[in-house]
């Protein structure tokens, strides 16, 4: 009783709320190490096992939008326990299932339900908290949004290694049940607003639109960014995502709020939180691929390596809502980009000499700026929208973030990628009689014809192919780096700390009124 008088949300609730955005986001992670695991026991190759996690970012994607129309229609409790039941249910269906292609199906409707979790659940909490107090509630709500994405790896890791990889989806099975009871006991009823009549057209070119888009941003490190499928998927999705911005500008009732980028707080919260997240996640595909590949480590070890990161940001997110409540954003965010720029300037510098201790400290450093940052961000801009436009807004942030999300992987995967390569022809092209000579004097099998050792041959070979691939990780953290300043940037124009809109204030506002 005492937590629902301090901050106007009951504890119980606030669980449910943040148990069910915490269940979504591991999943999305968990995946990815076990894909080795279902490639065996499903006798398939990496071409179709890896559509188990590219479904589920494009499900994702294209269904997040609609997500604030549902929540207005039908109301937010409502729809965050059909959310609920359909996430378990594909869970279940997941751990089930008895092939690749049932478990690809299997887990679009797991997606669904993921899709609306996360921007329904941020719009139940900023409703029903104190705006004095939406820093502190929304710093526990993002626990769950950077806690998730670390752990997921360090618990599948060893699901994968010592148990049946099928735990994976079967554990959200109980904690989503029991989550289920606990949002329909304690979450209050929440009004539906009415949106009226559902916009069909922005709808349909919306869903084709963010398809192709994230489709295009999955598969472009793989097939090319400059191949005819990955450029006919960027155009598609231009065309399809140009006619939903019209769409939605002109129509009177449009399903997503376009509107409210022309809220400049908004709008900075939106860029500066987006940017952040490519970091993010670029860094979260980068470092365990260096860790693995290049150092040799287990999924288990890497997952315990960045654990402590993960720590560090769960500690700070309602530390950096406490202070964002009572000094504004500016000042906190400030601080927590220092963090993110020393760590990423840090990881410029990641070789494979680092020691286990040095990577983890630094990772932890730069999770730290995080842990200070988002939520803050985020906070802000919510905060600049009137109550009856919570819905369409959160829509709007989630979107972003997955589309970032995916941007941030394909961006520092392609450039850590193409740098490798680029640096390990360079090297090649180097090699040659006089220099293999000069190294064959200090071989082994010394030799006036240079390396003729076959074994040292291959040993040369490798260590040009380590040095190229750190380089290949040096140019990936650069662009953090430059992504890192370009999200400080945006994040100043959000400006000092300003009076939050009054969750009880008259539900007719409307985005003409804030203009």
């Amino acid at each position: 009783m005492k937590f629902e008088e301090n901050f106007g949300i009951s504890g119980l609730a606030m669980i449910s709320v943040i148990s069910g955005v915490f269940m979504a986001i591991l999943d999305s992670s968990v995946v990815n190490v076990a894909i080795p695991k279902m490639m065996s026991v499903y006798a398939t190759d990496q071409s179709t096992i890896e559509w188990v996690i590219t479904v589920y970012i494009l499900t994702e994607g294209m269904f997040t939008p609609v997500s604030g129309y549902l929540a207005d229609r039908f109301g937010d409790k409502r729809m965050y326990v059909y959310a609920l039941v359909v996430f378990v249910v594909g869970s279940c269906l997941c751990g089930a299932a008895w092939n690749a292609s049932a478990l690809i199906v299997f887990r679009v409707i797991q997606a669904l339900g993921g899709a609306l979790l996360l921007p329904i659940s941020m719009t139940i909490l900023f409703s029903l908290s104190k705006p004095e107090k939406r820093g502190m509630v929304m710093g526990l709500w993002g626990i769950a949004i950077m806690f998730a994405p670390a752990f997921g790896p360090t618990i599948s890791g060893y699901i994968v290694q010592n148990l049946n990889f099928r735990l994976i989806f079967y554990i959200n099975v109980p904690i989503g049940v029991i989550n289920i009871f606990m949002a329909q006991a304690y979450i209050p009823e929440m009004k539906a607003k009415g949106k009226g009549k559902f916009d069909f057209p922005g709808f349909a070119t919306c869903v084709i639109g963010f398809f192709c888009l994230l489709y295009a941003l999955s598969d472009a490190p793989t097939s090319g960014w400059s191949s005819l499928k990955i450029i006919s998927l960027f155009i598609t999705a231009a065309v399809f995502l140009s006619l939903f911005v019209v769409l939605e500008l002109t129509t009177d009732k449009p399903m997503v709020e376009l509107r409210l980028f022309k809220i400049p707080t908004f709008l900075a919260s939106t860029i500066a939180v987006s940017v952040m997240t490519i970091a993010m996640m670029g860094a979260f595909f980068v470092i365990p691929l260096f860790l693995q590949n290049g150092l040799g480590y287990s999924p288990l070890q890497t997952g315990l390596l960045t654990m402590p990161g993960a720590l560090v940001t769960a500690a700070l997110m309602p530390v950096s809502g406490a202070l964002f409540d009572k000094f504004g954003a500016r000042s906190v965010v400030i601080i927590g980009f220092a963090f993110m720029l020393v760590g990423s300037l840090l990881l410029v510098n990641l070789n494979f000499c680092w020691t286990f201790t040095a990577i983890m400290l630094v990772y932890a450093l730069r999770q730290a700026g995080m842990g200070l940052t988002m939520m803050p961000l985020t906070t802000a801009g919510m905060n600049a929208v009137p109550p009856s436009l919570v819905n369409p807004a959160s829509a709007l942030q989630s979107t972003f973030r997955n589309v970032a999300g995916s941007m941030g992987t394909a961006l520092l995967g392609t450039v850590m990628q193409t740098h490798s390569n680029l640096s390990f022809a360079t090297y090649m092209q180097q090699v040659n009689v006089q220099s293999l000579q000069k190294i064959s004097t200090y071989g082994l099998h010394p030799s006036v014809y240079g390396i003729t050792n076959q074994a040292d041959l291959l040993q040369l070979m490798s260590v040009l192919k380590q040095m190229a691939f750190q380089n290949g990780i040096r140019e990936a953290f650069i662009i953090a780096v430059i992504v890192t300043v370009i999200a400080f940037i945006a994040a100043l124009f959000i400006g000092k700390k300003q009076k939050p809109f009054d969750s009880g204030e008259k539900q007719a506002i409307t985005v003409e009124s804030v203009l």
